[in-house]
């Protein structure tokens, strides 16, 4: 842009996927995508807001930033797409108190640059201008949060809107948090996701990491739909996992005791075997960097281990608990074999954008899907963990087992604690020799989360 874009009106014109805007001195290609919202000037005319890349500012220079533009009138497609003549009732600092929480080390630590140069810009177009912004300063921070602020003002009776700049795990202290508290009646605070994860498994399946713009778009067309999660629980000498792989007491955390963690809440995902383990082994500092590619990277060294060994067989027990419709009652189902490889319990679609890993959920129906196969060669499950990213073709496989179920059951028989590690929602935990976990459905909904996608209301 040779001068400021605000200072003259434009005329547009939308071709295939993108809209051009010139004036007399200036011409601007937005991609369709890029755009975030039209609003209406309180004289003549509207103003354009979408994102695009500086290349004038050396601070950020190369970054995705919020631009505006006025315009002159207002075509048919983007009057009924991108017009916001009044803020929805969750922006309203009247109705809601407003939170955004940034977790800094949420995937690549790219929370606070998306909050100063799109996020807080956006929100002070549209006139929000009261809003407290909480940094991340350690792994409980949110839990503290939680603890502190956001559960009390829920127990008030104070409608919350908390944007959370984060990847699963944020989500998942807030649920966790929540859950573990004293259960007294609350309004149910709504939770507004914006992705900088690594793997964004909530996010992708509601639609948000579809394109940058996603999840501001959603803050003003989502609405608050109910938030279903599950709770997984733990034998008594079950530990949460620290970066370096060693098991402990996470000090602080709200679902813990003396004796370890008892139980956790979640709304993603519960695993053990391969997934369980290239999570637990890629959650460092050095694979961090590496973004969404680390899980690709820590599964390649599980499935083809350095030394030539085979890749390991998971020994245990697992029980499925399933519904009987001829009955309209519960049924447990036991597996005859005892070793396995994959065992992923999920509720929704996709566990990255292009990862389809149960293509048959729905986002927020609160339903439980089990992807499982047993002991294969090293090869057929690197075949059949990339299937997922073709639209989820691993499920129509012989060797895969998926199926809707009520809840799981795993019975542990490794000697070796690295083989007893399981995940809920990112988090890691260690469960003791001859231990167990079961997960199971959780009948109450304490929280809501904004969505316009095609869920199950």
């Amino acid at each position: 842009m040779t001068q400021s874009p605000e200072q003259y009106y434009f005329n547009t014109h939308l071709f295939e996927n993108s809209l051009r805007c010139h004036n007399q001195s200036d011409e601007i290609i937005v991609d369709v995508d890029d755009i975030v919202s039209v609003l209406p000037l309180s004289g003549d005319g509207y103003k354009l807001l979408f994102l695009q890349k500086r290349s004038d500012d050396p601070k950020t220079k190369d970054c995705m930033c919020l631009e505006s533009i006025r315009l002159k009138s207002l075509s048919s497609t983007l009057r009924s797409q991108y017009l916001c003549t009044e803020l929805p009732n969750h922006l309203r600092h009247d109705r809601s108190e407003i939170r955004i929480v940034l977790s800094t080390v949420s995937g690549i630590g790219s929370a606070r640059t998306f909050h100063n140069n799109i996020l807080q810009p956006f929100l002070l177009h549209l006139g929000v201008c009261h809003f407290k912004v909480y940094e991340t300063l350690s792994p409980q921070t949110i839990t503290e949060l939680c603890n502190s602020q956001f559960i009390p003002c829920a127990e008030a009776g104070i409608h919350q809107t908390i944007i959370l700049l984060s990847g699963d795990g944020g989500l998942a202290d807030v649920i966790d948090a929540l859950y573990s508290a004293p259960r007294h009646p609350i309004t149910r605070p709504t939770i507004a996701l914006i992705p900088t994860g690594t793997g964004n498994a909530m996010a992708s399946s509601l639609g948000l990491t579809s394109h940058p713009a996603a999840g501001l778009k959603e803050l003003l067309q989502g609405r608050p739909r109910p938030l279903p999660t599950f709770v997984a629980k733990f034998s008594p000498g079950a530990q949460y996992v620290t970066e370096d792989g060693r098991a402990r007491v996470r000090v602080g955390a709200s679902s813990t005791t003396k004796s370890g963690v008892s139980k956790i809440h979640g709304a993603v995902v519960a695993s053990w075997g391969i997934h369980a383990a290239l999570v637990a082994d890629s959650d460092t500092i050095e694979y961090r960097r590496f973004g969404a590619d680390r899980f690709k990277m820590a599964a390649q060294e599980l499935l083809f281990p350095p030394s030539g060994a085979e890749s390991h067989k998971y020994a245990g027990t697992i029980s499925f608990t399933r519904w009987n419709d001829q009955t309209n009652s519960k049924y447990v189902e036991t597996m005859e074999s005892k070793e396995h490889m994959y065992v992923l319990v999920t509720t929704v679609p996709r566990l990255e954008r292009e990862f389809v890993i149960s293509p048959e959920s729905v986002p927020l129906d609160g339903r439980l899907r089990v992807v499982y196969f047993g002991p294969v060669d090293s090869e057929k499950a690197m075949q059949l963990m990339t299937s997922a990213y073709k639209g989820g073709e691993h499920v129509h496989e012989e060797s895969v087992f998926y199926s809707e179920i009520e809840g799981f059951r795993i019975e542990f028989q490794e000697l070796d604690e690295r083989w007893r590690r399981v995940c809920v929602d990112g988090k890691v935990v260690a469960v003791e020799s001859d231990g167990w976990m079961e997960v199971h459905k959780e009948a109450e909904c304490l929280l809501q989360i904004l969505t316009s996608a095609a869920c199950q209301d």
